[in-house]
């Protein structure tokens, strides 16, 4: 199958850091699912968690979920899969050597906040596709860059393919086997059902 993951932009009418503005992004978040689900032919509602907010597949559905104070993302499959968005923003320097080690560092031509990015959304999206989440971050690994929006990683044994998407100050990972991916961003105020990114 066609993954095709979905970017919707959350709303800044609320103010920063609060309860309000964490629902918000929530809610952007399902929304994309549901369109997603819909592009799949997926069920559009009943997507649960379990009590460790670990996604739960639904009909042999597969979904995953993430947001950010201005973007949320969404992707369906139907084997297991992991998606993770982030703003391209400088953080702390330690961060570096909390997701990587030098030989990964060397790969990506170095350290910059673009590839932190590459890195820590291609492992987010691949522990989100297993169901370990961030606990497992130290033992995912980068082994190959094919080119400017894959990564080759290796986690328990597997080597798994990531796919990029680079979209305002954004970067977004999936991951699910080898599955080909079409992205589009969804712009509900523009009242446009999706635009294509390639």
């Amino acid at each position: 199958m066609i993954l095709q993951p979905v970017l919707v932009p959350v709303p800044c009418d609320v103010p920063l850091r609060t309860p309000q503005q964490v629902e918000r992004q929530r809610v952007c978040a399902r929304l994309a699912l549901r369109y997603c689900a819909g592009c799949c032919g997926a069920p559009e509602e009943g997507w649960e968690k379990d009590t460790d907010e670990v996604p739960l597949p639904q009909q042999g559905w597969y979904w995953s979920v993430s947001h950010k104070r201005h973007w949320a993302a969404a992707v369906v499959a139907d084997q297991p899969v992991g998606i993770d968005i982030e703003h391209v923003i400088p953080r702390r320097e330690a961060m570096f050597d909390e997701i990587a080690c030098a030989a990964e560092w060397g790969l990506l031509g170095g350290r910059s906040w673009r590839s932190f990015f590459r890195l820590w959304t291609a492992k987010e999206a691949i522990l989100k596709a297993t169901g370990i989440g961030i606990a497992g971050l130290n033992t995912c690994r980068l082994e190959d860059i094919p080119d400017a929006r894959h990564l080759t990683l290796e986690y328990e044994n597997r080597e798994w393919v990531v796919e990029h998407f680079y979209h305002a100050d954004h970067v977004a990972a999936v991951t699910s086997g080898d599955a080909q991916v079409s992205w589009h961003v969804l712009d509900p105020a523009a009242n446009a059902d999706a635009s294509d990114a390639v």
